[in-house]
């Protein structure tokens, strides 16, 4: 087997490996392609062709990496390693942008890339960096796609809707994205830790229309409604936590410091360096002492410059 930095899936050779450790020997790896197509190939022919393809590296898989995939799918964590780079409220957000941007091109190639895991998460991954770079439009045909691949991966499909929905309310803050309805719906058919994430930042984003339209109360509502407590992911919490802040500082609440508070303690207590600083600009906006707000930005600020976040550092006056 081939030497690797880390257990990555990165060429065939590595794909095949897993694919023989699991099966016991590529023989019968190649009896199971075959089954698959009801032996319309010989077993014999089936190897040779892998064979060949263990050689490619990281070239296109052409018809025989595409029914590999197909039957097999990548390893499941391989899939899970796609999944954390594509996903919003994993911790690979608090990595700086541009040691994001070299792992997602390492992980964006053959056989990865032509998975049907590949499809959804990698350009996901693509369209994080490109919003967190403030590149609105270069973001949304990396959303459309992973939209359009997330076909049976529900969770692809909410992130895609929640970051089209999120450009739609660049265009026009006061309208409700059509995509935010469709979440709500989706999120019937997610359950664990992610669950609670995703609502949680579904809520934020119906949230942050309410608050355009000055509809504060209603905000808050939306907000309030998510679960709390010890059980409930802290990412999901500080989201929570940060819009109470918002939408009790707009009513007048000068208690409002306390919920910017407690969502940067739920952030930095669970490692989440980006929505640690997202909470210590709102913390910078709703506190009432001078040296607190201060304070509270120029953290903000260096967080901003540590992972050379272009949206933090503008968010932060940076």
């Amino acid at each position: 087997m081939t030497a690797h930095g880390q257990d990555s899936g990165h060429d065939w050779e590595t794909y095949l490996d897993a694919l023989v450790a699991e099966r016991g020997s590529l023989a019968a790896v190649a009896e199971a392609l075959a089954a698959t197509r009801g032996h319309v190939d010989d077993v014999d022919s089936v190897e040779r062709a892998l064979r060949r393809l263990r050689k490619r590296g990281t070239l296109p898989g052409g018809t025989w990496g595409a029914r590999l995939l197909r039957a097999f799918g990548v390893p499941a964590p391989v899939e899970e390693r796609l999944r954390f780079m594509g996903c919003y409220h994993s911790r690979f957000e608090d990595l700086p942008v541009p040691l994001c941007r070299d792992l997602v091109q390492l992980w964006d190639r053959p056989p990865t890339s032509e998975s049907a895991a590949g499809r959804v998460w990698l350009p996901l991954a693509r369209a994080n960096l490109a919003l967190r770079d403030r590149q609105f439009e270069e973001a949304r045909p990396f959303l459309r796609t992973a939209y359009a691949a997330a076909v049976r991966e529900v969770r692809g499909r909410i992130e895609a809707a929640l970051g089209l929905a999120l450009l739609a309310t660049q265009a026009d803050a006061t309208r409700m994205p059509p995509e935010l309805a469709e979440v709500e719906g989706l999120l019937a058919d997610v359950d664990g830790a992610d669950a609670a994430c995703l609502r949680a930042r579904w809520a934020a984003q119906v949230a942050w229309v309410e608050n355009r339209r000055g509809e504060f109360a209603r905000a808050e509502a939306a907000l309030r409604a998510l679960a709390d407590g010890p059980e409930v992911p802290a990412f999901a919490r500080s989201r929570r936590e940060n819009g109470l802040a918002y939408a009790r500082h707009k009513q007048g609440d000068p208690g409002a410091v306390e919920h910017a508070r407690a969502a940067a303690r739920f952030a930095g207590d669970a490692g989440h360096v980006r929505l640690r600083a997202m909470a210590l600009l709102m913390i910078a906006r709703v506190a009432e002492d001078d040296g607190e707000r201060m304070d509270a930005r120029e953290r903000a600020r260096a967080i901003a410059r540590q992972l050379q976040d272009e949206m933090l550092a503008v968010r932060a006056g940076a």
